[in-house]
Protein backbone atom coordinates (compact mmCIF):
# COMPACT_ATOMS: atom_id res chain seq x y z
CA UNK A 1 0.00 0.00 0.00
CA UNK A 2 2.43 2.54 1.16
CA UNK A 3 6.40 2.11 -0.40
CA UNK A 4 8.77 4.86 0.78
CA UNK A 5 12.33 4.05 -0.71
CA UNK A 6 15.55 6.18 0.08
CA UNK A 7 13.40 9.25 0.93
CA UNK A 8 15.24 12.55 2.16
CA UNK A 9 13.52 15.17 4.03
CA UNK A 10 15.30 18.80 5.70
CA UNK A 11 13.74 20.52 7.64
CA UNK A 12 15.87 23.54 8.32
CA UNK A 13 19.46 21.93 9.85
CA UNK A 14 17.67 18.59 10.55
CA UNK A 15 17.90 15.57 7.71
CA UNK A 16 15.45 13.14 7.60
CA UNK A 17 17.69 10.41 5.25
CA UNK A 18 17.39 7.32 3.87
CA UNK A 19 14.12 6.18 4.51
CA UNK A 20 13.02 2.89 3.38
CA UNK A 21 9.22 1.72 4.62
CA UNK A 22 6.51 -0.47 3.71
CA UNK A 23 3.01 -0.37 4.96
CA UNK A 24 1.08 -3.61 3.91
CA UNK A 25 -2.71 -2.82 3.23
CA UNK A 26 -4.95 -3.09 6.01
CA UNK A 27 -1.93 -3.49 8.02
CA UNK A 28 -1.39 -0.81 11.39
CA UNK A 29 2.82 -0.03 11.20
CA UNK A 30 4.22 2.02 14.31
CA UNK A 31 7.22 4.52 13.63
CA UNK A 32 8.60 5.11 17.16
CA UNK A 33 11.66 7.30 18.39
CA UNK A 34 12.25 9.83 20.73
CA UNK A 35 11.34 13.31 20.41
CA UNK A 36 13.39 15.44 17.51
CA UNK A 37 13.82 11.85 15.78
CA UNK A 38 12.01 12.65 12.71
CA UNK A 39 8.54 11.11 13.03
CA UNK A 40 6.72 14.23 12.54
CA UNK A 41 9.24 15.74 9.37
CA UNK A 42 8.32 11.72 7.88
CA UNK A 43 4.40 12.42 8.30
CA UNK A 44 5.15 15.47 7.02
CA UNK A 45 7.22 14.35 3.69
CA UNK A 46 4.06 11.41 3.04
CA UNK A 47 1.06 14.39 3.56
CA UNK A 48 3.04 16.88 1.08
CA UNK A 49 3.36 19.34 3.46
CA UNK A 50 7.38 19.10 3.07
CA UNK A 51 8.81 18.10 -0.58
CA UNK A 52 11.71 15.46 -0.22
CA UNK A 53 14.92 16.33 -1.54
CA UNK A 54 15.18 12.53 -2.89
CA UNK A 55 13.62 9.53 -2.88
CA UNK A 56 10.33 8.23 -3.41
CA UNK A 57 6.76 7.90 -1.59
CA UNK A 58 4.11 5.46 -3.77
CA UNK A 59 0.85 4.65 -2.50
CA UNK A 60 -0.95 1.68 -4.04
CA UNK A 61 1.33 1.77 -7.06
CA UNK A 62 1.09 5.84 -7.61
CA UNK A 63 3.97 7.86 -6.82
CA UNK A 64 2.73 10.69 -4.67
CA UNK A 65 5.67 13.16 -3.98
CA UNK A 66 4.34 15.39 -5.91
CA UNK A 67 1.01 15.71 -5.47
CA UNK A 68 -1.21 18.26 -3.63
CA UNK A 69 -1.93 16.83 0.02
CA UNK A 70 -5.51 17.01 -1.21
CA UNK A 71 -5.10 14.62 -4.40
CA UNK A 72 -3.25 11.83 -1.67
CA UNK A 73 -6.31 10.43 -0.71
CA UNK A 74 -5.20 10.71 3.03
CA UNK A 75 -6.95 10.78 6.06
CA UNK A 76 -5.12 12.80 9.38
CA UNK A 77 -4.85 13.08 12.62
CA UNK A 78 -2.67 15.26 13.58
CA UNK A 79 -1.24 15.88 17.47
CA UNK A 80 -3.78 19.27 17.91
CA UNK A 81 -6.44 17.14 16.29
CA UNK A 82 -6.85 20.07 14.00
CA UNK A 83 -10.67 20.85 14.85
CA UNK A 84 -12.28 24.07 13.74
CA UNK A 85 -13.41 25.55 16.71
CA UNK A 86 -15.77 27.50 14.71
CA UNK A 87 -17.86 24.70 13.48
CA UNK A 88 -20.36 22.00 14.84
CA UNK A 89 -18.85 19.09 15.66
CA UNK A 90 -21.56 17.84 12.83
CA UNK A 91 -20.00 20.42 10.42
CA UNK A 92 -16.46 19.23 11.66
CA UNK A 93 -17.12 15.42 10.42
CA UNK A 94 -18.44 16.74 7.23
CA UNK A 95 -15.70 19.22 6.19
CA UNK A 96 -13.37 17.23 4.54
CA UNK A 97 -15.90 15.42 2.22
CA UNK A 98 -17.21 18.65 1.10
CA UNK A 99 -13.65 20.21 0.26
CA UNK A 100 -12.91 17.19 -1.89
CA UNK A 101 -16.34 18.20 -3.15
CA UNK A 102 -18.16 14.32 -2.39
CA UNK A 103 -22.02 13.65 -2.90
CA UNK A 104 -23.49 12.90 1.08
CA UNK A 105 -24.74 9.84 -0.73
CA UNK A 106 -20.73 8.65 -1.26
CA UNK A 107 -19.96 9.87 2.47
CA UNK A 108 -23.02 9.68 4.86
CA UNK A 109 -23.04 6.11 5.17
CA UNK A 110 -19.86 5.55 6.35
CA UNK A 111 -19.89 8.68 8.57
CA UNK A 112 -22.76 7.54 10.26
CA UNK A 113 -21.58 4.06 11.18
CA UNK A 114 -18.50 5.59 12.53
CA UNK A 115 -20.84 8.06 14.54
CA UNK A 116 -22.98 5.51 15.86
CA UNK A 117 -19.89 2.99 16.50
CA UNK A 118 -17.70 5.65 18.39
CA UNK A 119 -20.70 7.38 20.42
CA UNK A 120 -20.08 10.23 19.58
CA UNK A 121 -24.28 11.34 18.22
CA UNK A 122 -25.45 13.25 20.97
CA UNK A 123 -22.21 15.55 20.53
CA UNK A 124 -23.27 16.90 16.67
CA UNK A 125 -24.40 20.03 17.51
CA UNK A 126 -21.91 21.07 20.37
CA UNK A 127 -18.61 22.67 19.34
CA UNK A 128 -14.74 21.82 20.14
CA UNK A 129 -14.24 23.63 23.30
CA UNK A 130 -17.29 22.20 25.23
CA UNK A 131 -15.83 18.44 24.08
CA UNK A 132 -13.68 16.18 26.62
CA UNK A 133 -10.21 15.89 25.56
CA UNK A 134 -11.78 12.32 24.81
CA UNK A 135 -14.53 13.65 22.77
CA UNK A 136 -12.69 15.43 20.84
CA UNK A 137 -10.06 12.74 20.43
CA UNK A 138 -12.98 10.67 18.84
CA UNK A 139 -14.54 13.36 16.61
CA UNK A 140 -11.08 13.85 14.91
CA UNK A 141 -10.79 9.96 14.67
CA UNK A 142 -14.42 9.91 12.77
CA UNK A 143 -13.33 12.86 10.45
CA UNK A 144 -10.47 11.34 9.39
CA UNK A 145 -11.94 8.06 8.75
CA UNK A 146 -15.31 9.32 6.78
CA UNK A 147 -14.00 9.87 3.53
CA UNK A 148 -12.51 6.40 3.66
CA UNK A 149 -8.99 7.55 2.74
CA UNK A 150 -6.77 5.19 1.48
CA UNK A 151 -4.30 5.36 4.30
CA UNK A 152 -4.70 7.42 7.79
CA UNK A 153 -2.00 9.26 9.22
CA UNK A 154 -1.86 9.42 12.85
CA UNK A 155 1.13 11.94 14.92
CA UNK A 156 1.02 10.90 18.49
CA UNK A 157 -2.73 11.50 18.73
CA UNK A 158 -3.14 9.81 22.09
CA UNK A 159 -0.40 11.87 23.90
CA UNK A 160 -1.77 14.50 25.62
CA UNK A 161 -4.38 11.89 27.40
CA UNK A 162 -4.16 10.20 30.55
CA UNK A 163 -3.75 6.46 30.56
CA UNK A 164 -7.03 5.01 31.30
CA UNK A 165 -8.79 6.84 28.04
CA UNK A 166 -5.64 6.35 26.34
CA UNK A 167 -6.06 2.27 26.32
CA UNK A 168 -9.86 3.05 25.98
CA UNK A 169 -9.50 4.71 22.23
CA UNK A 170 -6.72 2.34 21.42
CA UNK A 171 -9.07 -0.36 21.91
CA UNK A 172 -11.61 1.79 20.01
CA UNK A 173 -9.20 2.11 17.06
CA UNK A 174 -8.15 -1.56 16.74
CA UNK A 175 -11.95 -2.37 16.56
CA UNK A 176 -12.52 0.50 13.88
CA UNK A 177 -9.05 -1.04 11.95
CA UNK A 178 -10.57 -4.46 11.54
CA UNK A 179 -13.87 -3.43 10.72
CA UNK A 180 -13.01 -0.79 7.96
CA UNK A 181 -9.96 -2.26 7.16
CA UNK A 182 -7.77 0.60 7.40
CA UNK A 183 -4.45 1.06 6.55
CA UNK A 184 -2.29 3.10 9.71
CA UNK A 185 0.18 5.03 9.53
CA UNK A 186 1.37 5.91 13.24
CA UNK A 187 4.03 7.37 14.76
CA UNK A 188 4.42 7.71 18.64
CA UNK A 189 7.29 7.59 21.25
CA UNK A 190 4.95 5.07 23.39
CA UNK A 191 6.46 1.71 23.60
CA UNK A 192 3.36 -0.18 24.69
CA UNK A 193 0.99 2.49 21.98
CA UNK A 194 2.80 1.06 19.67
CA UNK A 195 2.89 -2.53 20.89
CA UNK A 196 -0.95 -2.33 21.41
CA UNK A 197 -1.79 -0.88 18.13
CA UNK A 198 1.02 -1.64 15.07
CA UNK A 199 1.61 -4.99 13.23
CA UNK A 200 5.04 -4.18 12.48
CA UNK A 201 7.45 -1.30 14.03
CA UNK A 202 10.31 0.74 12.38
CA UNK A 203 12.26 2.92 15.22
CA UNK A 204 13.67 6.50 13.86
CA UNK A 205 16.79 7.75 15.84
CA UNK A 206 18.38 10.65 14.69
CA UNK A 207 16.61 11.10 11.06
CA UNK A 208 18.05 7.65 10.56
CA UNK A 209 15.39 4.11 10.40
CA UNK A 210 17.48 2.27 12.61
CA UNK A 211 15.53 -0.65 12.87
CA UNK A 212 12.06 -2.10 10.88
CA UNK A 213 10.33 -5.63 11.41
CA UNK A 214 7.14 -7.24 13.28
CA UNK A 215 7.00 -5.72 16.92
CA UNK A 216 7.86 -8.95 18.73
CA UNK A 217 11.45 -8.92 16.65
CA UNK A 218 11.94 -5.50 17.78
CA UNK A 219 11.05 -5.59 20.88
CA UNK A 220 12.97 -8.78 21.76
CA UNK A 221 15.86 -8.45 19.01
CA UNK A 222 16.66 -4.97 18.84
CA UNK A 223 19.92 -4.59 15.64
CA UNK A 224 21.54 -1.57 16.99
CA UNK A 225 22.33 -0.27 20.32
CA UNK A 226 20.18 2.98 19.72
CA UNK A 227 17.43 0.67 19.22
CA UNK A 228 17.79 -1.30 22.82
CA UNK A 229 18.58 2.16 24.62
CA UNK A 230 15.31 3.95 23.35
CA UNK A 231 13.25 0.55 24.09
CA UNK A 232 14.51 1.16 27.71
CA UNK A 233 16.74 -1.73 28.04
CA UNK A 234 19.46 -1.15 30.65
CA UNK A 235 20.95 -5.25 30.48
CA UNK A 236 23.68 -4.49 28.54
CA UNK A 237 26.97 -6.37 28.79
CA UNK A 238 30.02 -5.82 26.36
CA UNK A 239 31.75 -8.64 24.94
CA UNK A 240 33.95 -9.48 22.50
CA UNK A 241 33.35 -11.67 19.43
CA UNK A 242 35.57 -15.03 19.43
CA UNK A 243 34.15 -16.63 16.28
CA UNK A 244 30.69 -17.57 14.77
CA UNK A 245 29.58 -21.23 13.07
CA UNK A 246 27.11 -21.78 11.25
CA UNK A 247 23.57 -19.82 13.45
CA UNK A 248 25.57 -19.84 16.18
CA UNK A 249 27.67 -16.77 17.96
CA UNK A 250 30.44 -17.30 20.30
CA UNK A 251 30.79 -14.07 22.67
CA UNK A 252 33.90 -13.26 25.68
CA UNK A 253 31.46 -11.97 28.02
CA UNK A 254 33.30 -11.34 31.49
CA UNK A 255 30.22 -10.13 33.60
CA UNK A 256 28.87 -13.34 32.46
CA UNK A 257 31.49 -15.69 33.44
CA UNK A 258 33.22 -16.50 30.33
CA UNK A 259 32.30 -17.43 26.50
CA UNK A 260 28.38 -17.46 25.79
CA UNK A 261 27.25 -19.10 22.23
CA UNK A 262 23.84 -17.40 21.42
CA UNK A 263 22.18 -17.36 18.49
CA UNK A 264 23.81 -14.90 15.70
CA UNK A 265 20.60 -14.02 13.69
CA UNK A 266 20.38 -12.80 10.19
CA UNK A 267 24.00 -11.20 10.55
CA UNK A 268 27.09 -11.84 11.10
CA UNK A 269 30.42 -10.26 13.16
CA UNK A 270 33.71 -10.20 12.75
CA UNK A 271 35.76 -12.11 15.65
CA UNK A 272 37.41 -9.91 17.49
CA UNK A 273 34.67 -7.01 17.54
CA UNK A 274 33.74 -5.29 20.51
CA UNK A 275 29.20 -6.33 20.71
CA UNK A 276 26.83 -5.63 23.73
CA UNK A 277 24.96 -8.81 25.24
CA UNK A 278 21.82 -7.81 25.96
CA UNK A 279 18.40 -9.35 27.30
CA UNK A 280 15.11 -7.84 28.29
CA UNK A 281 13.94 -7.43 32.04
CA UNK A 282 11.31 -9.55 31.87
CA UNK A 283 13.34 -12.95 30.12
CA UNK A 284 15.74 -13.24 33.16
CA UNK A 285 14.25 -16.04 35.74
CA UNK A 286 13.98 -16.40 39.56
CA UNK A 287 15.63 -19.12 40.11
CA UNK A 288 16.16 -21.35 43.78
CA UNK A 289 15.58 -24.93 45.23
CA UNK A 290 12.38 -25.16 44.31
CA UNK A 291 12.61 -23.90 41.22
CA UNK A 292 16.39 -25.10 39.56
CA UNK A 293 18.23 -23.88 36.51
CA UNK A 294 16.88 -24.98 32.99
CA UNK A 295 19.07 -25.75 30.52
CA UNK A 296 20.93 -23.49 28.60
CA UNK A 297 20.93 -20.57 30.94
CA UNK A 298 23.70 -18.30 32.66
CA UNK A 299 23.29 -18.59 36.36
CA UNK A 300 24.31 -15.82 38.49
CA UNK A 301 24.03 -15.14 42.24
CA UNK A 302 24.31 -11.82 44.38
CA UNK A 303 21.63 -9.80 45.97
CA UNK A 304 18.14 -8.19 45.47
CA UNK A 305 16.89 -4.74 45.80
CA UNK A 306 13.04 -4.50 45.20
CA UNK A 307 11.16 -1.06 44.11
CA UNK A 308 7.18 -2.56 44.78
CA UNK A 309 5.05 -0.74 42.25
CA UNK A 310 2.16 -2.62 43.47
CA UNK A 311 0.87 -5.57 41.16
CA UNK A 312 4.63 -4.96 39.43
CA UNK A 313 7.87 -5.12 41.09
CA UNK A 314 11.01 -3.67 39.39
CA UNK A 315 14.09 -5.53 40.95
CA UNK A 316 17.73 -4.77 40.34
CA UNK A 317 20.09 -7.56 41.23
CA UNK A 318 23.68 -6.92 42.28
CA UNK A 319 25.92 -9.58 40.99
CA UNK A 320 28.16 -10.59 44.04
CA UNK A 321 31.38 -11.70 41.94
CA UNK A 322 31.47 -8.22 39.48
CA UNK A 323 30.10 -4.54 38.91
CA UNK A 324 27.04 -6.31 36.79
CA UNK A 325 23.59 -5.18 38.01
CA UNK A 326 20.61 -6.54 36.08
CA UNK A 327 17.34 -5.07 35.78
CA UNK A 328 14.41 -7.36 36.08
CA UNK A 329 10.34 -6.85 35.81
CA UNK A 330 8.12 -9.87 38.18
CA UNK A 331 4.72 -9.46 39.37
CA UNK A 332 4.55 -9.16 43.15
CA UNK A 333 3.24 -12.50 43.78
CA UNK A 334 6.70 -13.92 42.13
CA UNK A 335 8.58 -11.59 44.44
CA UNK A 336 6.74 -12.74 47.45
CA UNK A 337 7.21 -16.12 46.57
CA UNK A 338 11.06 -16.02 45.91
CA UNK A 339 11.42 -13.88 48.85
CA UNK A 340 13.18 -10.85 47.23
CA UNK A 341 11.32 -8.41 49.57
CA UNK A 342 13.11 -9.76 52.46
CA UNK A 343 16.49 -10.16 50.47
CA UNK A 344 16.36 -12.88 48.29
CA UNK A 345 18.13 -15.33 50.21
CA UNK A 346 18.88 -18.55 48.92
CA UNK A 347 17.57 -17.10 45.43
CA UNK A 348 19.63 -16.59 41.87
CA UNK A 349 18.80 -15.28 38.20
CA UNK A 350 18.95 -17.75 35.14
CA UNK A 351 19.81 -15.79 31.55
CA UNK A 352 18.44 -18.07 29.04
CA UNK A 353 21.21 -18.15 26.35
CA UNK A 354 18.36 -17.93 23.47
CA UNK A 355 16.63 -14.85 25.30
CA UNK A 356 20.12 -12.87 24.82
CA UNK A 357 20.70 -10.96 21.81
CA UNK A 358 23.56 -8.74 20.69
CA UNK A 359 24.27 -5.29 18.89
CA UNK A 360 27.71 -3.84 17.52
CA UNK A 361 29.50 -1.38 20.11
CA UNK A 362 29.75 1.12 17.72
CA UNK A 363 26.78 2.65 15.85
CA UNK A 364 26.34 0.30 12.70
CA UNK A 365 23.39 -0.08 10.96
CA UNK A 366 22.69 -4.14 10.61
CA UNK A 367 21.04 -5.26 7.84
CA UNK A 368 18.53 -8.03 9.65
CA UNK A 369 14.72 -6.89 9.79
CA UNK A 370 15.32 -3.43 8.08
Amino acid sequence: MLEIEGLEVHAGDFVLRDIDLAVAEGECHAVLGPSGSGKSTLLAAVLGIRTPVRGQIRLAGQEIGRLPTEQRGLGYVPQGLGLFPHLSVAENLAYSARARRLAPPTYRPLLDRLVEITGIGALLGRRPATLSGGERQRVALVRALATRPRLVLLDEPFAALNESLRRDLWWLLRSLGRDQGLTVLLVTHDLTEAFFLAERIGVLVDGRLEQCGAREEVFRRPATLAVARFLGIKNLLPGVVRDGEGQQLRVDCPLLGGVVSLPAGDSRAVPGSRVMLGIRPEAIALRDATHPPHDGEVVLTGRFDVNDLGAEALVHFHHEASPLVLELRVSGRVAQRFGLFEGGAGTAVGLPVEALFWVPETRTLRTAGT
